[in-house]
């Protein structure tokens, strides 16, 4: 059973968070309880209720050790949309993770990221490294992203398609790939704002590489990617390499879209040790 959400209005709280640097309102959901802060952060496409849905935030729902908080990433969910690009640039996106621990009182959190909030994660580790626990990057690498990838090539497609068509042509596409979503993931996907898609895309891919000396990080990472992911697994292996403490976890016999039903259990060992092995730090 998953814990319940902590009810923000009766305990007088807005579940927004204001980003000072551009003062965009990022949307947020805070389990609660005495348990390390763990913040997950979703994929693309996927506002809060689908990230709770997760195989990996179930999984960490069950073992009711951890205080759970769920954040929409910006362009998502009930976050603000901005439609230029340069308000999804990494340096901001960052500080929206950082002013929702903010908003909690939280020094300092776990982040477990899932794909787009992977990528993110890495930018929380180079941008704000005083903030993080550890972090959990799932489905995504530091570097510039290969507009030539089988994936990055279908979205930036559908992207482009969408100045027509709307978001509808990313979920078809993605469904050529791993067959007709179900409710409500479908329905959820469809309500995306194409614009803000299309300009976090455009930043995402504008970008280059988060980090340029990833050998100085001094934060604790878990690195896991799909074997079969064309993508990202080469680079993740190697920020793995070169990213003094961290740990690199292979997850078989699926690809990166497949991540989002993949069975957590081969790899939530690895995740778990992550997460305990700085949890006694001081909140």
């Amino acid at each position: 059973m998953a814990p319940r959400r902590r009810r923000c209005l009766v305990l007088g709280l807005v579940p927004y968070a204001k980003n000072t640097l551009d003062n965009e309102s990022i949307y947020y959901e805070d389990d609660g309880g005495a348990g390390s802060p763990v913040v997950i952060l979703g994929g693309f496409l996927d506002p809060v209720e689908l990230v709770r849905r997760s195989p990996i935030a179930r999984a960490l729902q069950e073992l009711r050790e951890f205080r759970l908080i769920y954040v929409d990433h910006r362009g998502h969910g009930r976050s603000d949309k901005p439609h230029d690009a340069k308000s999804y640039m990494t340096p901001l996106r960052v500080a929206d993770t950082t002013a929702v621990l903010d908003a909690l009182g939280i020094e300092r959190a776990h982040l477990v990221g899932l794909s787009w909030g992977g990528r993110l994660c890495f930018g929380i580790g180079e941008y704000a490294s005083e903030r993080i626990r550890s972090l959990v990057i799932i489905g995504q690498q530091p570097f510039a992203i290969d507009p030539e990838g089988p994936l990055a090539r279908l979205v930036g497609t559908a992207m482009a398609a969408s100045k027509e068509r709307g978001i509808e042509v990313l979920v078809e596409a993605f469904e050529s790939i791993v067959g007709r979503y179900p409710e409500p993931v479908r329905t959820a996907y469809q309500a995306n704002d194409a614009a803000a898609m299309r300009a976090a895309w455009s930043a995402a891919m504008a970008e280059g590489a988060i980090s340029e000396n990833l050998r100085a990080w001094e934060v604790r990472c878990l690195i896991c990617v799909a074997a079969d992911d064309e993508d990202f697994f080469d680079q993740a292996r190697r920020a793995a390499e070169e990213i003094p403490n961290a740990e690199f976890v292979s997850i078989d016999a699926t690809d990166h879209l497949g991540l989002d039903t993949a069975e957590v259990h081969p790899f939530l060992p690895a995740i778990l040790r992550t997460l305990r092995g700085t949890s006694t730090d001081p909140v």
